[in-house]
């Protein structure tokens, strides 16, 4: 058994050797529309060789009403796919091997609104605990009573769920009443989100009968501690027309697109730091512009700010990536993933698991053949 354990381990390190050594990889999720006709792609960028390769999102419903990419984790991909009906559901994807995984939801669930925009969900690897987890984050107001009517109007508490892959269950992180935090109606999910250092980001907005506020929500995932963070403030005689969480040299950054009275826009990049003696605080640090209308921020790779058209995404440093030319003059929006190819279809080399097989299959879980790569 222990020359066993010494093999996996070897093996697991060259494996891990490799990841350092390949190439700079992206997912690209892509939605566009024009008129009343709208699409909806993921692509894989190999950003050395400037190639984009459309990923084609498995169907793991009956009803497929499309889908909405939540993280990237160590090849793993958390999606969301919707349905009409109550089968929308979470589920891993490696792409690398087509393997998926659906998360089963509890029979207690805490509120009907499963999935976002209803929620705030994300996806990472807890290495304290060595489990991979998806966390969910409900406003509501009573946990026996969620009245939809109610929702828009009463203040509500924001609420956290855990689903533990080791485990394979949900579970609800329990507050005290000096630690809840409470927003001013339903929360919904308006943006991308991020990781940093296992704190969890989204771009969220709480919404009621008489207004609405867009903010930052964070969770961060060892103390289970939930804050709510103001965004930057307005560019004065500017109107805000596009936003993107990033990560800028270790801080979480917010990159805000403005337009001028003369349809002129500039990209205002801020970071979120402690300055003032354990204050955090936003502080802009570069500034892009003026530039066409065409363009939209999509984030940050090695630090610099990336931008696209409809035909090209770009740095300052130069052209990224082409884009797929079928769809050109429609409105669209992008969103940027770091990625890493995960060719793993074995335990230590042993059990076997065939492409597009489900993971859970001769004993072997998704836990046991993903968390083996990061357990050293």
């Amino acid at each position: 058994m222990k020359s066993f354990l010494t093999s996996v381990k070897s093996f697991i390190s060259n494996h891990f050797l490799r990841f350092t050594q390949r190439d700079t990889l992206l997912i690209l999720d892509r939605f566009h529309w024009k008129d009343k006709i709208c699409g909806h792609h993921l692509f894989l960028l190999d950003v050395k060789r400037k190639k984009l390769k459309q990923l084609h999102v498995p169907k793991v419903t009956d009803s497929d009403m499309g889908f909405k990419m939540v993280c990237s984790c160590n090849g793993l991909l958390c999606v969301i796919h919707y349905s009409l009906d109550q089968n929308s559901t979470i589920f891993l994807w490696n792409p690398t091997t087509t393997q998926t995984m659906r998360i089963m939801e509890p029979e207690n669930a805490l509120l009907p609104y499963k999935v976002p925009p209803h929620c705030l969900l994300g996806f990472y690897l807890n290495t304290s605990d060595s489990d991979y987890q998806v966390v969910r984050l409900h406003s509501f107001r009573d946990t026996n009573n969620a009245c939809f009517g109610d929702y828009f109007t009463k203040i509500c508490s924001v609420r956290v769920e855990k689903y533990s892959l080791r485990r394979g269950s949900w579970r609800e992180i329990k507050y005290s009443n000096n630690q809840c935090v409470t927003v001013n109606g339903c929360l919904f999910w308006t943006e991308n989100s991020v990781t940093l250092e296992e704190t969890l980001f989204w771009v969220a907005m709480e919404v009621n009968d008489k207004f609405s506020n867009e903010m930052i929500i964070s969770f961060n995932t060892h103390n289970n501690v939930i804050s709510k963070i103001e965004l930057p403030p307005l560019v004065k005689d500017c109107n805000e027309v596009h936003k993107k969480l990033a990560v800028y040299k270790d801080s979480v950054a917010v990159i805000i697109c403005s337009e001028t009275e003369t349809m002129a826009q500039c990209l205002d990049l801020w970071g979120f730091y402690d300055k003032y003696e354990g204050v955090e605080c936003w502080c802009k640090l570069h500034t892009i512009g003026m530039f066409s209308r065409l363009e939209r921020p999509v984030g940050v790779l090695k630090n610099e700010i990336l931008i696209s058209t409809d035909r090209v995404i770009h740095s300052v440093g130069g052209t990224i990536a082409l884009l797929p030319e079928d769809d050109l003059g429609a409105e669209f929006s992008y969103n940027v993933f770091n990625y890493v190819e995960n060719f793993r279809t074995s335990y230590g080399g042993n059990l076997d698991v065939e492409e597009a097989d489900p993971l859970e299959r001769k004993g072997v879980s998704l836990h046991d053949l993903f968390f083996s790569s990061v357990n050293i």
